[in-house]
């Protein structure tokens, strides 16, 4: 199981309420600039790890695997390489 762009937007979207046009790039900050606030973390979590198929350990929630749709889709693809 793969965690993709598209699931990656529509559950942000759907789950997060997140307008996608709001999201002007893959680079666009999600946490920093407060589009997600840490009370959603966990959700967002175990969607990526539902998806993902593989479980995050505490040590990998942070902003540089979690901040961005770029960065979550690196972060995903390194753990099921």
């Amino acid at each position: 199981m793969a965690l993709t762009r598209d699931a990656l937007l529509d559950y942000l979207q759907n789950k997060q309420g997140i307008d996608p046009a709001v999201i002007e790039s893959d680079d666009t900050e999600l946490f920093s600039s407060g589009l997600i606030d840490s009370f959603s973390m966990v959700d967002l979590i175990q969607f990526i790890e539902t998806e993902g198929g593989f479980k995050m350990n505490p040590s990998d929630v942070n902003l540089d695997n979690l901040d961005s749709i770029a960065k979550i889709i690196a972060f995903a693809e390194s753990q099921t390489a």
